[in-house]
């Protein structure tokens, strides 16, 4: 009797600790923590914008650092404001002379296929296709995840057109 007693004592233990165990992990894993944002959404967050007239698109201020900050990873964010802050002192215009997210000054542009490859958990590459006033266009760019947010490190525009770090390369007088 005393050992089915102490045996029933056991049990009651193994399954209170068990149960203590998985109320806490619950309880963390309901907890506001940064989840992380997923790749294919940040780039949703961009692209789904040039879906419908121009006219009707958020604009983005290329000249703003809060905005660069929100998309471009912080050394391709300085290197965009910086060319932006030359341009205005001199009265010139700047690099970008156009969006640099579908490369042009204007689209019309019904839909994008985003395709992500993640290469680790903080870097992964995109691929986005969609067809702007009858050009199908293909970019690629590479992402890098920042305390759990995606950015853009740089935007392959294809062929010899280069990418866009490449044209601030080009471009700096």
């Amino acid at each position: 009797m005393r050992r089915t007693t102490l045996a029933l004592v056991v049990c009651v233990q193994i399954t209170a600790v068990a149960y203590v165990a998985v109320s806490r992990a619950a309880s963390l894993s309901s907890m506001s923590l940064p989840a992380g944002q997923r790749a294919d959404t940040f780039l949703h967050s961009i692209y789904d914008r040039y879906v419908g007239p121009q006219n009707k698109a958020p604009v983005i201020d290329y000249t703003q650092q809060h905005e660069l900050q929100r998309y471009f990873d912080p050394s391709l964010a300085k290197i965009i404001a910086d060319d932006s802050a030359r341009a205005a002192k001199t009265g010139d215009v700047g690099t970008l002379d156009g969006d640099p997210f579908i490369d042009a000054q204007d689209w019309n542009i019904s839909s994008f296929d985003i395709q992500v490859t993640p290469i680790d958990a903080n870097h992964a590459n995109s691929v986005v296709r969609f067809d702007n006033t009858g050009q199908a266009r293909l970019l690629r760019l590479q992402l890098v995840r920042i305390s759990g947010l995606w950015k853009i490190h740089d935007i392959d525009y294809g062929g010899e057109q280069g990418t866009l770090r490449g044209l601030f390369k080009v471009g700096n007088r």
